[in-house]
């Protein structure tokens, strides 16, 4: 597949368009102009190209490239609130999170995923709190050298 099959598909699907799997700025401007309504910037969880760069380290670049004409949304590697944040701060409009609850649904099913959800929850809130921030839209890049949940990146 090419640009082209893309051009075609919006030419002829007029609903919504997302496009995943975006991992570069000149990527995300090709995309743009064909024009879809979003895009996902995500290496697939690293399974195609095992040793891709993280969507994390890549996304300020697209989101800046996009200036927010449409919606960058991220997956991948989120793993906890503090992620969610990060990627946030990052210029991510909306960030996917699969594979915890994926993992949970496997051993504690719909009651695990609930659990799930509430422990996300709180992170995502206390962090904030620790950010001294009460809305996301108030979250900055700059903010990100007060969030460290004790690991690197």
């Amino acid at each position: 597949m090419n640009w082209r099959h893309l051009e075609l598909i919006r030419e002829r699907w007029k609903g919504r368009l997302v496009v995943k799997g975006i991992m570069a700025k000149e990527d995300a401007c090709i995309v743009q102009d064909i024009g879809v309504d979003g895009i996902v910037v995500s290496n697939h969880g690293g399974r195609q190209l095992d040793g891709t760069v993280s969507p994390l380290r890549v996304l300020p670049t697209i989101a800046d490239a996009m200036g927010g004409s449409i919606p960058v949304m991220m997956d991948g590697g989120i793993r906890r609130g503090s992620d969610v944040l990060k990627a946030i701060a990052l210029g991510a409009t909306f960030v996917f999170v699969g594979r915890p609850f994926v993992y949970v649904a496997a051993i504690g099913g719909e009651a695990g995923v609930s659990h799930a959800i509430d422990i996300l929850l709180s992170e995502i809130s206390r962090n904030m709190g620790l950010l001294g921030i009460n809305a996301l839209g108030d979250l900055k890049a700059n903010r990100l050298m007060r969030l460290n949940d004790g690991r690197s990146g």
